[in-house]
């Protein structure tokens, strides 16, 4: 059946993750190993730490986007050249000229792992669970108001403004589109301990330990037979990026996708890999109203702390060739960028010094700043620490080990400032996160600034492409001058590769290689 796409806005619906948001790209096939030649074969790739089973309590920690897949198929499928295809859903678009109803048919015959049919009610079940659960859901599917099922494997989503991203949405770039069973449904709990999927392979309880390894097998009902590379993946924690390239080294460890503080160890050691762009690290200024630190309720403040920091030399000291200093938001191939944005705050500490005396804090002042270990961003957020004591700011640091526990400190309010770490976006789902009044973590007090707002409203509703991007590189540049945010560095990704696995390509989408991708190489 033909794609029902009619799109009034060509947006391309580039690709991405959240939390930071790191997505997919897809394995080259030459040299590939036939799909069934898989006696034997087992992949072991590495993680930083243990991931969260449930696919829609996944999508702000990276290491989720690499596993999730592995038990859980989604209902479209982001392609390496930012084109779609059809994974559980063989069709879908939008069924109007507003981008408002979104409507995807099933491939028939679909089952999930136990055998149970996997139709249009159980997708509208496990859909409607991620409105509740997804950390995201508040959001990128704020503007849905229903899902329903118009017959046995038709799925209908209505929104009630326009959304140009569904396609995205259900894919397995952002997990939102993994569908659970009634069986995970109906013991949520379970979700923590077990895969519910459809997807290429099922968790083995008997070869898991949690925190430690997790083994998984083939899902004997998996609708793509091409699609399972492998006889087994077996994925283990390794919490130290040393470690993992020294297990690679010994061929212990087949594939990882590592930060970019590993990035010298990787080329000191020899190893195959590609890197890409993936995401931006720095400094959220949440508290722009002041309900917590009045001082960063002036722009000139805010502009004064991002002027103090030198991003070249944090880039270079922390991640070498790996990241580049930037002052925006926005990512170099997305709508919206502006590479002259990435130099608005030279690093200039007397003129920062000047602008908190203009503001009336000549004799500097003390925030509190959540920040987690997790993906260099403790690393970026001391850097700045320290600089900012050089203008007179002192800094009170809580540092938590996850993402998770990030998340929930930034959302209780707590700290006006956070250390944060974001996947490159089209600006679209950027300023859902970041630029809307929606609280969420990269939002947490719902800020809003009306001119902000209607430019970002004026985009969504602009159906010429080149006028279109023009508004949302205006969008960008009053995000910058705001000074919401302080973007410090833009790091690559780095995928790594043992003899065993096939090489990878890179993908338009500034991402690095889904695990459920990654071929063996020729035997």
């Amino acid at each position: 059946m033909a794609q029902l796409v009619r799109s009034r806005a060509r947006h391309g619906l580039l690709a991405a993750t959240i939390l930071a948001t790191f997505t997919a790209l897809t394995a080259c096939s030459g040299g590939a190993a036939p799909a069934g030649d898989k006696a034997g074969r087992t992949l072991t790739i590495a993680v930083s730490a243990a991931p969260t089973l449930d696919p829609y309590k996944a999508n702000v920690d990276p290491n989720n986007i690499q596993t999730a897949s592995l038990g859980y198929a989604s209902l479209i499928r982001l392609n390496a050249d930012r084109t779609y295809s059809g994974d559980l859903a063989e069709s879908y678009g939008y069924t109007d000229t507003e981008n408002k109803i979104f409507q995807m048919r099933l491939r028939p015959g679909l089952k999930f792992a136990d055998g149970t049919p996997l139709d249009a009610a159980a997708v509208v079940a496990s859909l409607q669970y991620m409105l509740k659960v997804s950390p995201n859901a508040k959001s990128w599917a704020g503007t849905i108001t229903g899902i329903t099922a118009s017959d046995a494997s038709t799925i209908v989503v209505t929104n009630k403004s326009p959304n140009p991203v569904m396609r995205q949405l259900f894919s397995q770039a952002v997990l939102s589109g993994s569908v659970v069973s009634p069986a995970g449904l109906a013991d949520q709990a379970t979700l923590a301990e077990r895969t519910f999927g459809a997807g290429p392979y099922v968790l083995d309880p008997a070869g898991t330990v949690p925190n430690d390894h997790y083994t998984y097998t083939i899902n004997p009902n998996y609708w793509n037979k091409n699609g399972q590379h492998w006889q087994k993946v077996v994925v283990r924690v390794i919490p130290d990026a040393n470690a993992t390239v020294q297990a690679i080294q010994a061929n212990q460890i087949d594939y990882a996708s590592l930060n970019a503080d590993a990035g010298p160890a990787v080329k000191a050691a020899g190893l195959k890999h590609v890197t890409s762009s993936v995401a931006m690290i720095g400094m959220m200024l949440a508290d722009r109203d002041g309900t917590v630190a009045p001082q960063l309720k002036d722009v000139r403040v805010r502009q004064a702390l991002s002027y103090a920091i030198d991003r070249e030399a944090i880039a270079t000291a922390l991640f070498g060739e790996f990241a580049k200093p930037t002052s925006q938001t926005a990512a170099p191939g997305f709508d919206g960028y502006d590479k002259a944005l990435d130099a608005r705050y030279p690093h200039d500490p007397e003129r920062a010094k000047r602008l908190l005396a203009e503001a009336g804090y000549a004799g500097g002042f003390t925030l509190r700043i959540a920040s987690t270990g997790a993906f260099g961003i403790g690393l970026v957020t001391q850097a700045v620490a320290a600089q900012w004591k050089e203008i007179g700011v002192t800094v009170e640091l809580n540092t938590d080990a996850q993402m998770a526990q990030w998340q929930q400190s930034v959302l209780s309010r707590k700290f006006p400032v956070s250390g944060y770490a974001f996947g490159n976006l089209p600006t679209y789902l950027l300023s859902l996160n970041f630029a809307l009044p929606v609280a969420n973590p990269f939002n947490p007090f719902a800020t809003q600034d009306e001119a902000l707002t209607g430019l970002l409203t004026q985009a969504s509703n602009e159906a010429d492409q080149a006028a279109q991007a023009g508004l949302y590189r205006q969008a960008n540049a009053r995000l910058t001058e705001l000074a919401w945010f302080a973007p410090v560095v833009r790091i690559e990704g780095i995928a790594v590769m043992g003899p065993r696995v096939a090489g990878v390509e890179q993908t338009s989408d500034n991402g690095l290689p889904n695990v459920a991708t990654v071929r063996p190489a020729a035997a």
